[in-house]
């Protein structure tokens, strides 16, 4: 096996190199007798994940595990690898009664505070397995007990047993050059990754047999190119196979949903003084409003103020609850503005609607409509509304990241979102996922600031800033903090093109980068392509830069796909 002192020499070589995340496989890595040290040092450069079959895992070692997480800077992640969701099915592959161990391996992380993702393979392409959606994911899902069962799904390489209890590669299932005309190789992960053994550095952990896999002995030597000669590149280009944590797939329960709307059902009849925290609204913002609206308005913050509406523009709110938000939009969008509001719960929908006909009154102008709706599944068209709010609504969705999807969609390019939710200073744990009270109270949803920031900005929106952040309150030691966050969309050309603009940071600062990594001295002309020229001449970005004029309208040079 391989040595934790080099494991430890590695892990400084890969921090000279910028590398972001380690991954643990094997074999099985449990089987390693040091796998708790070892971790903890992984933990101390960054994100660590262990890839296990868990037949080893105890209520013990889950236990240890979990005390290393909590005392670690950064997140310690598990994955647990099934075949199938039918015992009889996985057991094929995997061996007799290795279903079982695996479940109450899943079962002993799951009771010490962590949520694994479960990897399944994907046999259906083969007409195998292809009962793992039905009786055996719903049986597993009920065993298990966990409030979000994430899955990462993967599709077959077709080597050693799978080659046999299938069928090895096709001559004709090779990848040519063809291949990766217009493909962008960092969606290999061997352009971004390596895997490091007791026998050196290998380019991937599927090759480490192949002799002509082996890249090296340090990382360093290991940055070369590979000639993709295995079948089993094939799979990874025809289906983005990776190791990575990606977005693994959350199972979301209807029972989430209802036990939402059945809480806030409650709260729109009857007022819900202990929900959430104060909104800053002024009495000015008000003044049109109902004072019942007021009785059933449940928030964490106050977007529609920071978001710098102007008259005529088309604003979104998400869960609008009774309307608050979406009134005080409303005077200031005016009569040639729109104001739509999206909610799942009938009651307040209703509550709403019949506040929306005293405030056209107040107004002398109806610029609002109600709609019913989910976060995840926004009932409008693409590219429609300017401005997209929500106040402490996106934490009570199982889905964020869907939910950020849609947000993108509907707003047009420049548009912005303007939110308000409840963050948490470090992942919350299992067991208050469970507890329904604190779910509908906004606390069990909530991500880690670090993690909102890097949804919104994986799904490209730009120029991220936050507008307000205080404690909320503190529970079982977790903080969480009200956040007020401000993003903007943008839709890149196909390639960055350069007309002669230039752009002048006017400081304060002494440089600055922004979100395509691009640094402007303060002072200094630096040539920008067409699509940064735009971004720098609007917000968040306007007033900040000096941007020449075109000096020649001919297109002069492409920079390529790793320019912006």
């Amino acid at each position: 096996m391989i040595t934790i002192d080099t494991i430890q020499w590695y892990l400084k070589e890969a921090a000279t190199l910028g590398v972001k995340e380690f991954y643990f496989t094997g074999g099985e890595p449990f089987l390693h007798p040091q796998i708790v040290d070892i971790l903890q040092e992984a933990l101390k450069y960054g994100p660590t994940t262990v890839l296990s079959n868990g037949t080893l895992i105890t209520e013990g070692l889950s236990q240890t595990l979990a005390q290393v997480s909590r005392i670690s800077i950064h997140k310690l992640e598990f994955r647990v690898s099934l075949e199938s969701f039918i015992e009889e099915e996985n057991d094929q592959i995997r061996g007799m009664g290795s279903f079982k161990r695996a479940i109450r391996g899943i079962q002993s992380l799951v009771h010490a505070g962590s949520n694994p993702i479960i990897t399944v393979a994907d046999w259906s392409k083969y007409g195998k397995f292809t009962k793992e959606t039905t009786e055996g994911f719903q049986s597993v899902e009920r065993s298990l007990n966990i409030p979000q069962l994430r899955l990462k799904k993967l599709p077959l390489v077709l080597l050693g047993r799978c080659a046999e209890f299938v069928r090895p590669y096709d001559e004709s299932e090779r990848v040519t050059e063809k291949c990766f005309d217009n493909y962008p190789m960092d969606n290999l992960q061997c352009t971004t990754s390596r895997i490091v053994t007791s026998k050196g550095v290998f380019v991937c952990p599927i090759l480490i047999a192949a002799p002509k896999a082996w890249m090296g002995w340090t990382l360093g030597e290991s940055l070369g190119s590979y000639t993709m000669e295995s079948p089993a590149c094939y799979t990874c280009r025809t289906s983005g196979l990776t190791c990575k944590n990606e977005e693994p797939k959350l199972i979301v329960r209807n029972t989430d949903r209802e036990l939402v709307n059945e809480f806030y059902a409650t709260a729109a009849i009857r007022p819900q003084k202990e929900l959430c925290c104060p909104s800053n609204y002024t009495p000015a913002d008000l003044s049109h409003i109902p004072p019942e609206v007021l009785d059933i308005s449940y928030g964490c913050g106050s977007p529609v103020t920071q978001a710098n509406i102007e008259p005529g523009e088309s604003v979104l709110d998400l869960g609008s609850g009774g309307g608050i938000d979406c009134f005080i939009a409303a005077k200031m969008a005016g009569e040639q503005g729109q104001v739509i509001g999206i909610d799942m719960t009938d009651e307040m929908l209703r509550n709403a609607n019949a506040s929306r006909e005293i405030v056209a009154r107040n107004l002398g102008f109806d610029n609002v409509r109600f709609m019913k709706g989910f976060l995840e599944e926004i009932p409008l068209a693409d590219e429609c509304v300017d401005l997209v709010t929500s106040n402490c609504v996106i934490n009570l969705s199982a889905q964020k990241e869907k939910v950020f999807q849609e947000i993108f969609r509907v707003l047009r390019t420049g548009g912005r979102f303007v939110i308000s939710d409840i963050v948490s200073d470090r992942e919350v744990p299992v067991s208050m996922k469970r507890d329904k009270i604190l779910w509908s109270e906004c606390i069990s949803g909530a991500v880690t600031e670090e993690e909102f920031f890097h949804i919104t900005k994986k799904l490209g929106f730009y120029g991220l800033e936050v507008a307000n952040r205080y404690l909320y309150k503190e529970v079982d030691g977790f903080k969480f903090y009200s956040v007020t966050a401000r993003g903007y969309k943008y839709m890149k050309s196909r390639e960055c093109k350069y007309t002669g603009q230039y752009a002048i940071y006017k400081g304060p600062f002494s440089s600055i980068s922004d979100d395509d990594g691009h640094t402007y001295p303060v002072g200094i002309s630096v040539e920008i392509c067409t699509d940064t020229a735009w971004k720098l001449s609007n917000p968040p970005y306007k007033g900040m830069f000096i941007i020449s004029d075109m000096q020649n309208k001919e297109v002069k040079t492409s920079c390529g796909p790793k320019c912006c």
